[in-house]
């Protein structure tokens, strides 16, 4: 029998101690109702190892910290499911912007109702499920988890009923590509910065491109995140011979707990299987020392302005490319939101499109695992200063140009044609 409730009594314990907003958010959730909530699903043998990661998400959503989340990874004796597509709101109704393992219906299909609840009535009754107060960033999954059927309304207007499946992940590779859009822009894609090694390697071998080019387009709308280190070497085509990022520091409060201390130095020692660069590696070190050091005191302060002065001055930026323009969206998210943070700073670069996740104000990810099979993210610092938040772009980095999401978006890259007019435009006022 699976650990059901030692898990959730362990999550429970950790989110109370350990996360990095425990003190600050004391008193938002009810454990007790989802345990007997869970109890009850033993008992009538009804909980399987997806319903148990649905209720442990929908009980940390009280957090309202979508930099902390539970999975349900799979193993041999463990399935993980997804529903096969996903989905974005616009007006009264979802749109399907993407399947992957879903192959009834497409992209672009208009869903009008969630088990024969019209999605204005679904919104009214779970609005903090969805996490978001504005429809283009608003979070799907766990409603369309806890869904039995929806209705697609097709181009006649006539309603197709379809009971929503359970399908088995199939993995994707998050590799960096690169596009010449026209001889003298070019478009790179980062969907991830987890693979430190691979991501440093794939900007070294574009290095002759990107000195003669004169456009440069980076799109990082669907980057999760991973390690900053990822893109250091990239900065250098972002910023102009006499910039670099601001050296101001952020105040960041760690909380080094034992079980802190000891999941970071774990994590440190997982990543440096993969992970050749020496700065990175050389940081690892730092962040071991420090856990020794700190182990079991709880919330410590730190400066971050020497790291970030010594790591900023190793690059002399370049004229070209002329411009720069960062593609972001609500899928744009922790370290790629950092990312984008310091992209701002350069005079040579414009970001369009949508506000990022806006996750940052709690970060430092440590990952507790059960059996191989269930892992709970969890950050172990925070921010003195936090972000506010905005009606309409949450907490994320806004872009310089805001453009927002439509359906027609599905047919076609209008952020990309964007990106074109406005290179096309400073093109004409030049010359």
């Amino acid at each position: 029998m699976i650990r059901y409730l030692e898990i959730f009594k362990e999550v429970v314990d950790i989110v109370h101690h350990d996360y990095a907003g425990y003190d600050e958010k004391r008193g938002w959730d009810d454990p007790a109702h989802y345990l007997e909530e869970i109890e009850r699903l033993i008992a009538g043998q009804q909980i399987t190892p997806q319903v148990f990661t649905d209720l442990v998400s929908e009980y940390l959503m009280a957090f309202q910290d979508q930099h902390m989340y539970f999975n349900l990874k799979g193993s041999d004796d463990v399935k993980a499911s997804t529903r096969g597509f996903r989905t974005r709101r616009y007006e009264d109704a979802l749109y399907v912007v993407e399947t992957c393992e879903e192959g009834r219906f497409s992209a672009g299909s208009k869903i009008v109702s969630l088990d024969q609840q019209e999605i204005e009535t679904v919104i009214a009754s779970d609005r903090s499920f969805l996490r978001e107060t504005s429809a283009e960033r608003e979070d799907w999954t766990h409603l369309l988890n806890k869904s039995s059927s929806i209705e697609i309304e097709d181009e006649n207007g006539e309603l197709l009923t379809f009971d929503l499946k359970d399908y088995e992940p199939v993995s994707k590779k998050l590799t960096p590509s690169m596009e010449e859009v026209d001889q003298e822009t070019l478009r790179i894609t980062f969907p991830s910065f987890v693979n430190v090694d691979e991501t440093m390697e794939f900007v070294k071998n574009l290095e002759e491109k990107l000195k003669a080019c004169t456009n440069l387009i980076i799109d990082v709308r669907k980057n999760g995140g991973g390690n900053g280190t990822s893109f250091s070497n990239l900065l250098r085509y972002i910023f102009p011979p006499d910039e670099h990022p601001s050296t101001d520091g952020e105040l960041k409060e760690f909380n080094y707990t034992d079980r802190n201390s000891e999941l970071f130095i774990q994590l440190c020692q997982q990543l440096r299987k993969n992970i050749t660069d020496e700065e990175t590696l050389k940081f690892f070190d730092s962040i071991e020392k420090e856990c020794e050091k700190y182990r079991g005191q709880g919330f410590v302060t730190m400066d971050f302005s020497d790291e970030l002065e010594a790591e900023v001055l190793k690059f002399k930026g370049t004229d070209s490319p002329k411009n720069v323009i960062v593609m972001a969206d609500v899928y744009c998210a922790s370290a790629a939101e950092y990312f984008v943070e310091i992209c701002m700073e350069s005079s040579k670069t414009t970001v369009i499109g949508r506000a990022t996740m806006g996750v940052n104000d709690y970060s430092d990810l440590l990952i507790k695992e059960w059996d191989g099979a269930y892992a709970l993210y969890y950050p172990m610092s925070r921010r003195v200063h936090k972000t506010p938040n905005d009606p309409l772009h949450g907490k994320g980095i806004r872009p310089d140009h805001y453009i927002p999401w439509t359906p027609k978006h599905i047919e076609e890259d209008l952020d990309l044609l964007y990106a074109m007019d406005m290179l096309r435009e400073s093109k004409i006022a030049e010359g």
